[in-house]
């Protein structure tokens, strides 16, 4: 199973608890590989799954030779772990199923990306760009997260092997612990405010800086009445931007506005907010959401790709355009002003999620294309 990360995002936590759960069950014994550490190797090793952190084979690659050469190497490595199946998760290991294409193992390829087909992979080169574009030929499946990037995608559906997952939730995971009240008063949060909460990396795909110059829009009676938690900062110039917005807010404000580096402690933020707010341009299921219903919370949110899978406005949520902070303002000071509506929305969560994939309906599905794929070389 090669992971594009080994962080406590979206995608690789998607993998990790597929991992776990059909390990558990005795349907798969899985390998972890992926060209970069982080804290889900320890998760994967207490679990007493393997994990293989190497360099990325395509390190300063960008013809089309010495692709080759690279992916002959990195196939050779992959036969000598003698595994029945691959499985490779997002579009950048493209790699992976390429050299599973080479050497005869079947393959099964997670997209999670929404991003255009047509540019995705212009960073590598015109010649390893088209290349990766041919690998969706290969795999046994390529399973999408979302109906909405699937057909994005359809152009290249050539092989006839795309199908549809949606991400399931393992609520069993979720940390519901600590009651509201003292997750609040540990966040230094009144009984009196409202908290209004957005998690994920911060990047400009995921679009924080939209919540930012809401406020700027947000009436003042609520200035000393709220509470905003941006969760998910790390290091670049779109997080110094969004600083430098916070800066440029009154005063009042700034105090109201916490940015709060990636963490793998999100349970206390979900339980201590009022709002979640999603304000992402690009996406496809994000887990964000799935969350922030299983945590009962009112949405406001673009209405970008799986999102409108995920999300029905009106009934656990408000939709907003990407890029107007305007159009957000207007949604937030909806919910502020109208705590029923902010109930409603709030209550109907559960039952909108109840609706969707559960856990054990995608863990089963996958369970079946990897049985389906292992097969299908026999």
């Amino acid at each position: 199973m090669c992971s594009n990360s080994l962080d406590f995002t979206g995608a690789p936590l998607h993998q990790y608890e597929i991992a776990v759960k059909l390990a558990e069950q005795g349907m798969i014994k899985p390998i972890v590989l992926c060209v970069s550490d982080g804290p889900l190797r320890q998760a994967y090793e207490q679990q007493g799954i393997e994990v293989i952190v190497r360099d990325n084979p395509l390190e300063h690659i960008y013809q089309r030779d010495a692709y080759d050469a690279a992916i002959r190497s990195f196939s050779e490595e992959i036969k000598s772990y003698q595994v029945d199946a691959i499985y490779a998760n997002t579009l950048e290991n493209f790699f992976v199923v390429d050299a599973a294409r080479a050497i005869g193992i079947p393959v099964v390829w997670n997209v999670h990306e929404s991003e255009p087909w047509q540019t995705y992979f212009n960073r590598f080169g015109s010649e390893i760009a088209a290349r990766a574009l041919e690998c969706f030929r290969f795999p046994y499946k390529v399973i999408f997260v979302a109906d909405a990037t699937r057909d994005r995608y359809l152009p290249l559906n050539s092989h006839h092997n795309f199908t549809v997952i949606h991400n399931g939730l393992d609520l069993s995971r979720l940390d519901k612990s600590e009651n509201a009240d003292s997750t609040r008063k540990s966040l230094g949060v009144a009984a009196s405010d409202v908290v209004i909460l957005v998690l994920g990396t911060v990047c400009e795909r995921k679009g924080q800086q939209d919540l930012v110059k809401a406020l700027f829009d947000l009436p003042e009676k609520w200035h000393n009445r709220i509470k905003c938690f941006v969760v998910g900062d790390r290091p670049s110039i779109y997080s110094n931007q969004l600083a430098g917005l916070v800066s440029e807010l009154p005063k009042e404000l700034q105090e109201k506005v916490t940015i709060v580096p990636e963490t793998s402690e999100t349970a206390k933020y979900y339980q201590a907010a009022d709002i979640f707010v999603c304000t992402s341009r690009v996406e496809s299921f994000p887990r964000v959401i799935l969350e922030a219903m299983a945590y009962d919370l009112p949405i406001i949110t673009t209405p970008v790709f799986g999102i409108r899978e995920q999300v029905k406005p009106g009934i656990n949520g408000l939709f907003y355009t990407p890029d107007r902070p305007d159009e957000l303002a207007t949604a937030l000071n909806t919910l502020l002003e109208d705590e029923s509506l902010r109930d409603l929305l709030a209550g109907n969560a559960k039952y909108v999620l109840d609706s969707l994939n559960t856990f054990e309906e995608m863990t089963q599905a996958y369970a079946e294309i990897f049985c389906e794929a292992y097969l299908s070389s026999q």
